[in-house]
Formats: structure tokens, C-alpha cells, sequence
């Protein structure tokens, strides 16, 4: 079986999508799924909001930071 997604800007919307993808012939189950967050992610995003982070001016300056980082 192959699976087809299906992303959508407006939740409001779901209802009206789902019965319009079910009346396709073909169309086994038509399922909504919130997505996954990713423990990475929001770690970092939870570490950037509490300051633990550095600015580096510009893309350049990025690069020399990046270039100088010891191996981890």
C-alpha cells in the first residue's frame, strides 16, 4: 500500500479535506497525525531562548567560529 501526506496551513480545514480524499476511488483510510517533535529540536530551541547561545555577526564570522571549535 502506498501512503500519500498531505500538509495543510489551516487546521479549520481538516474536516472538509479529509471527506474530499475519501470520496477518491482507491482511498483506503484517511488519518490526521500531529507531528512528532523531535527531543534535538526543541532542546535546542530550549536552549537558544535561555541565552545559551552565541551571535556571530555575520555568515563569515560564523565559518571562522565553526573552523575553530575543538573536536567534540
Amino acid at each position: 500500500m502506498t501512503r500519500l501526506t498531505v500538509s495543510i496551513e489551516n487546521p479549520d480545514m481538516l474536516r472538509d479535506i479529509k471527506k474530499a480524499i475519501k470520496m477518491i476511488r482507491g482511498v483506503v483510510s484517511v488519518k490526521a497525525e500531529k507531528p512528532k517533535s523531535n527531543p534535538t529540536t526543541i532542546a535546542a530551541i530550549e536552549e537558544a531562548r535561555s541565552g545559551k547561545c552565541f551571535f556571530c555577526g555575520s555568515f563569515e564570522n560564523y565559518k571562522k567560529a565553526v573552523a575553530n571549535l575543538d573536536d567534540v
